[in-house]
């Protein structure tokens, strides 16, 4: 019908102008004018129209530039009017524009999100921003869509799914789309069936499958049953075989049976296992850097005599490919080659190597920076102009952007210079929020109405340094903090970090103050290496000390002052120090107080960390597994010496509460005095084991189980304490913010049986 109208309007167009007014066929055109136009520019109508001043004005030439209009997308409807002018013919050309789109919205959509829908359009970009819509209406681009969301529903397993679409014009040049959906019934696999399997088991087959059967633990990560997904199942199956040696497996098409209503049942049929092989000949071609011992060193899955296994195949390839990038080939391509000889049931391998050149960077170009200075970023870059170009060194340098805490995002994009061994590198970063300003007010038993300021700022002026000032008063508190960290220092990879403080804090049973300042210097020290070599002085005094006051308190009663070095090495290897997924860190810390810098106490604290980070889906496994486990110890140890008989309570360890053993209250995980009150400790023993799954870039739920204890004597490993809990990690402005509520597994008479904390920065 759209089309019938279209063809009388043309028809219209192309004889109306000539019957009604015959003389002005091969007059000259004085003027071309255009009528009714708000949205497209009357520069690029006339752009289009042939008929210009000065030509011979001619009706077929009307009509064909209607048609040309028409065929923009921009025009509902479009007429001619021809006129007598004083030098000629006046065309007056009224348009008719179609409204833009400038958003598209979704009604009945209850198991897909609107996101994922916009996404599967192509209305979202990579980076999850959505694309600012303005489409001239397009009934065809409109049924396109309609295609689309109906192939994105089969995919995820729906079926008998409609979708229609409305329009509504939101004013004369702009309109809304609007998508109805009848979404169906989505299929759900309530059982699977594996026959004919001997060599492996069942519960293994169905582990890499990625159609599961539908229960508690897969309702977050299940597949949808569609033909896609039955084929991944069937070439997953054949992985698993291969990895095994059963080469010669033969894998039918699955079986699909309805049983009710959405529930469906899934027969997977194994036709022939045959016989393992395993690994013959194993050859390297085409090598001149590295040796085959070299190569083998690599993986010690694949060796002459072994069970055949395609995955160690592949995990071998990819490490020697990693091995040329670390030396800047990588151009270098490595094909295995299988050859099988089923007599023997063994497999020769023969890894055919083309080395290439190596490859050297032009140039390096930051894109993405507007507070950062470039200086900033290219100082972080383990990259350098002219010099090589090296997969590991490029991994180092996305490490440490992310590690300054000053982007969201950091892609390092090679891109080879076609026909030479040059490299261009793009460095993309998307900038985050660094700036915090807060102001409060609070009320306590103890410190009674406190007024809070603070201000914070990281990237300061583009550099990259960082500064805070806070403050707190009231009638029985005051607490003010000075810092700023001056990165780069000397024009070198070395921190500067300055603090001064000053607090009073009147509490029930005594009143505290302290004075301090501190100063640190931290280099970078072979590459993923930091020192640090470090001065403070701190002045505190304890007065107005009761009988009900701890012990502890009691002990500390006068004027101290403390003159103390700190020393640390430490050692990040850690992919995003905020929220990690793989790596190592390492630091050990000591600290010597003595009279020799300055005070009047004499005592030592040592102390190391280690954590490892693990993303479960580097599991050598067919199957997803969206989780970071990561493993934490501390262990330390401190004690007074020369004129000084007691460790002093501030640098005593209280195992328990947010940074130790969580479930716990502050120091409820050591020892405690007469009066049940956390007295600290000398020894400290800490392990903290966590799993992580990441909602979004920022947001990361975890579970975790923490084990340790705090001793004056010895390690007591038989009086650890337990918990287990669950918590968040969001990532802000501010820094990381920790909430975690844990429960005690060894719950003592008079303990709570769980504990909430809440928290800023890193923990582990």
């Amino acid at each position: 019908m759209k089309k019938l109208f279209l063809c009388l309007f043309l028809l219209c167009a192309l004889f109306v102008p000539s019957l009604a007014k015959e003389q002005f066929v091969g007059e000259k055109v004085e003027k071309v004018e255009v009528i009714g136009n708000e949205l497209v520019p009357k520069s690029t109508i006339l752009y289009y129209i042939s008929e210009k001043p000065g030509t011979t004005f001619s009706p077929e030439k009307v009509a064909k530039d209607i048609r040309t209009l028409f065929k923009l997308g921009y025009f509902e409807n479009i007429s001619v009017d021809v006129k007598q002018g004083k030098k000629g013919v006046i065309l007056r050309y009224f348009v008719k524009e179609k409204p833009i789109i400038t958003d598209i919205v979704f009604k009945g959509n209850k198991h897909v999100s609107s996101r994922k829908l916009k996404k599967a359009l192509g209305l979202v970009t990579e980076e999850g921003e959505e694309t600012k819509l303005q489409t001239p209406l397009s009934y065809k681009y409109l049924d396109k869509l309609v295609q689309k969301i109906k192939a994105y529903y089969a995919k995820h397993g729906f079926s008998g799914t409609e979708v229609y679409y409305t329009i509504e014009r939101v004013s004369p040049t702009k309109a809304v789309a609007t998508f109805v959906i009848n979404e169906g019934k989505q299929a759900t696999v309530c059982d699977t069936e594996i026959k004919g399997n001997k060599a492996i088991s069942a519960s293994d087959i169905k582990d890499v499958l990625v159609t599961k059967e539908k229960s508690i633990l897969h309702l977050r990560f299940t597949a949808p049953l569609s033909k896609e997904n039955l084929k991944k199942d069937v070439e997953r199956i054949k992985k698993l075989y291969y990895s095994r040696g059963y080469l010669d497996v033969e894998v039918g098409k699955p079986v699909v049976v309805h049983e009710k209503g959405n529930c469906y049942k899934v027969v997977y049929v194994i036709k022939h296992e045959g016989k393992p092989y395993r690994f013959g000949k194993i050859l390297f071609e085409g090598n001149r850097l590295f040796s085959a011992r070299d190569f083998l060193k690599l993986d010690k899955k694949v060796r002459p005599g072994k069970r055949f296994n395609q995955k160690a195949i592949e995990e071998l390839k990819r490490r020697i490919i990693r091995k040329y990038g670390e030396l800047g080939y990588i151009f270098a391509v490595v094909n295995p080659e299988v050859r099988l000889h089923p007599d023997k049931h063994t497999a020769d391998v023969i890894f055919h190597i083309y080395e290439g050149e190596r490859a050297y960077i032009r140039w390096i170009r930051i894109h993405g920076n507007v507070a950062t200075r470039d200086r900033t970023i290219r100082r972080e870059l383990d990259l350098y102009e002219t010099g090589v170009f090296n997969t590991v060194r490029l991994e180092r340098s996305v490490r440490r952007l992310f590690n300054t805490g000053y982007f969201e995002n950091v892609e390092v994009k090679p891109k080879v210079i076609e026909g030479t061994n040059k490299v261009d590198v793009d460095v993309d970063v998307k900038e985050r929020l660094t700036g915090v300003f807060s102001i409060g007010a609070g009320y306590s038993s103890v410190s009674k109405l406190v007024a809070m300021a603070s201000i914070s700022k990281g990237n300061l002026f583009g550099t990259g340094d960082s500064g805070s000032i806070s403050l707190q008063a009231g009638s029985r508190v005051f607490d003010f903090s000075l810092s700023y960290n001056h990165m780069w220092w000397l024009d070198r990879p070395q921190t500067l970090s300055l603090g001064l403080y000053h607090n009073r804090y009147e509490y029930f049973t005594y009143t505290t103050k302290k004075t301090g300042f501190s100063a640190l210097v931290s280099r970078r020290w072979r590459e993923d290496w930091n020192v640090g070599l470090g001065y403070l002085i701190e002045r505190d005094k304890i007065t107005d000390i009761s009988d009900t006051a701890p012990d502890i308190v009691k002990s500390e009663e006068g004027t101290h002052r403390i003159g103390m070095v700190t020393t640390f090495v430490s050692r990040d290897l850690r992919d995003n120090r905020f929220l990690p997924h793989r790596g190592t860190y390492f630091r050990t810390t000591l600290q010597v107080a003595s009279n020799v810098f300055g005070g009047d106490r004499d005592f030592y604290k040592l102390v190391g960390d280690y954590a490892y980070y693990f993303n479960l889906n580097d599991l050598p496994v067919d199957w997803e597994l969206p989780f970071v486990a990561s493993v934490h110890a501390r262990i330390g140890y401190a004690s007074a010496f020369g004129g000084t008989s007691r460790l002093p309570i501030d640098y005593r360890f209280y195992v328990g509460g947010d940074t130790t053993i969580r479930g716990f209250k502050w120091g409820e995980a050591g020892p405690k005095d007469s009066n049940g009150d956390p007295e600290g400790a000398n020894r400290e023993l800490i392990f903290n084991f966590q799993l992580g799954y990441d909602v979004t870039k920022m947001l990361r739920l975890i579970a975790f189980v923490d084990v340790g204890g705090g001793w004056w004597d010895k390690y007591d490993l038989g009086r650890l304490r337990k918990s287990a809990g669950v918590g968040l990690r969001v990532l802000t402005p501010m820094g990381p913010i920790r909430l975690d509520l844990g429960w005690k597994l060894d719950r003592k008479p008079g303990e709570s049986a769980s504990e909430w904390h809440f928290g800023m920065g890193s923990y582990f």
